[in-house]
């Protein structure tokens, strides 16, 4: 499954049917609607199935879940990937079973009497809810609820809702404690860790595919998968002469992959610009600047024919990829940066990942996002993550892990946004520049009284997000980008 609506107290599939209607790129191959006597619960998916659905007893859920296991448990790997396994788990430890999970889900799950929904710790998988006469809906993406409600919100990652207790928080948040004493030791366990994140997400994908910009980050990926798979797809875009094209290359000739690029130009973007604020559900300057290049990319894996990609999204708030932390001196506010941007990904990076890969219909996973990796890098100590004193290397101790599985021009290039590396930034703001007036711009800039837009850019993208969706309440789930270097 890869998409969900429900309805709790109420029994109106003409309802959810049309929430899953306006959401059916995130899978149209089956869509199911199932009424139990207190909610209505639907689903798309990818595959093309016929589900057998107990109408007292349904999960639903839009991720690739897999296990975790916080001591001892009876439910077996291969079992949480089943809905009947979702419905094991809560048997066996209610509301407690979001304890056992690992990887994005957002899940909603109806017993006959009460509705149990919960989103993962930092909301890799999106979800929200409004209330729709006097019932509660919830929906896998804003543009499902906009017809049916003026008062749209973000589902809080971390939390689960219960029909007889409301919301929940059951994450206690990202650990911060040093507990790491060797450097070697630290980037052999990471390099360990993301082979293994990789291998559990494309083992039983029989066309996995890599976005690979030649950054560090996508990089690894490519070289991790290349310890589990022999010639796997990956896939890069940019303008022509882009430093993106380039790296990517190198990165794939030096490890033999069956690489794709595509080179785009201006008019292309642009045109793309409108489609792309409407399926990203934000109108944020810098997230739909990466979302063109990526728009693109998935664009072209999904002609391709893969059936799942790997992004390397996670790998600056893991590892201090951010080039303003190191105008910051203490280690322990970095810890604390670092903690703010992992957990402010959900209406950012993690936002771009999932709403522009599902626009085209197309499963992904973040595998720096992996349980396992996430908890043990934030006990690295952060000297090992910006490295040196006078200009810290970024993400040194993940470049040291993978040093020997990669050229060195690409293990010790410097970090580039990915919009910056595609080189589309320069294109859009000269098309913007000539399109909005300094008039325009100080005249409508602020659109609320706590919101105001920060260039012609981020107007621009907000007229053709208003368009799409009008209602003010919206504003409350847009992510704003903290900081750009």
């Amino acid at each position: 499954m890869s998409g969900i609506a429900v309805v709790y107290d109420d029994d109106d599939p003409a309802l959810i049917k049309d929430v899953l209607n306006r959401m059916k790129h995130r899978g149209s191959e089956t869509t199911g609607v199932v009424q139990t006597p207190k909610a209505t619960l639907g689903y798309t998916s990818f595959k093309k199935e016929k589900k057998e659905l107990n109408s007292q007893r349904v999960a639903v859920a839009d991720g690739r879940i897999l296990p975790s296991f916080p001591g001892e448990k009876s439910t077996k790997v291969e079992e949480i990937k089943k809905d009947d396994g979702l419905l094991k788990l809560y048997e066996e430890h209610g509301k407690d079973c979001v304890n056992y999970m690992n990887g994005p889900f957002a899940l909603a799950i109806a017993d006959g009497r009460d509705i149990f929904v919960a989103r993962d710790p930092l909301g890799l998988k999106p979800l929200y809810y409004s209330k729709h006469r006097d019932k509660i809906l919830f929906a896998s993406e804003i543009k499902g609820l906009t017809p049916h409600s003026k008062d749209i919100r973000t589902f809080p990652p971390g939390h689960y809702y219960h029909s007889q207790e409301g919301f929940n928080k059951y994450f206690s948040g990202l650990g911060n404690k040093d507990t790491i004493n060797s450097r070697k030791e630290a980037a052999s366990k990471i390099r360990h860790l993301l082979i293994e994140a990789v291998n559990k997400r494309i083992n039983d994908v029989k066309k996995p595919g890599i976005y690979l910009s030649g950054g560090i980050d996508s990089s690894v990926l490519v070289a991790a998968a290349s310890r589990i798979i022999d010639n796997i797809k990956t896939f890069a875009v940019g303008t022509q002469n882009s430093q993106d094209l380039k790296k990517a290359r190198i990165v794939a000739d030096f490890i033999g992959t069956d690489h794709y690029q595509y080179i785009y130009n201006i008019n292309e973007v642009i045109n793309i610009i409108p489609e792309v604020v409407y399926q990203l559900e934000s109108f944020d300057q810098y997230l739909v600047r990466s979302s063109l290049a990526n728009y693109f990319v998935a664009r072209l894996a999904k002609q391709q024919g893969v059936e799942l990609v790997l992004c390397g999204e996670g790998g600056d708030e893991l590892f201090g990829g951010y080039h303003y932390l190191k105008d910051i001196k203490d280690t322990e506010k970095i810890k604390k940066e670092l903690k703010i941007l992992a957990m402010a990904g959900h209406s950012n990076g993690f936002q771009r990942v999932d709403r522009i890969n599902m626009a085209h219909s197309l499963l992904y996973d973040m595998p720096f996002m992996d349980k396992t990796v996430r908890e043990y890098a934030f006990s690295i100590p952060v000297k090992w993550k910006l490295y040196g004193d006078k200009d810290p290397i970024e993400k040194w101790i993940l470049r040291k892990a993978f040093e020997n599985d990669l050229p060195e021009e690409i293990v010790w290039r410097k970090k580039e946004k990915f919009f910056k590396g595609a080189k589309t930034t320069d294109i859009i703001k000269q098309y913007i520049e000539e399109t909005i007036s300094d008039e325009e711009y100080r005249k409508d800039k602020k659109i609320a009284d706590d919101f105001v837009l920060r260039s012609k850019e981020e107007l621009y993208y907000y007229r053709i997000f208003k368009n799409n969706y009008p209602q003010s309440s919206i504003l409350k789930t847009i992510g704003r980008t903290r900081t750009v270097s």
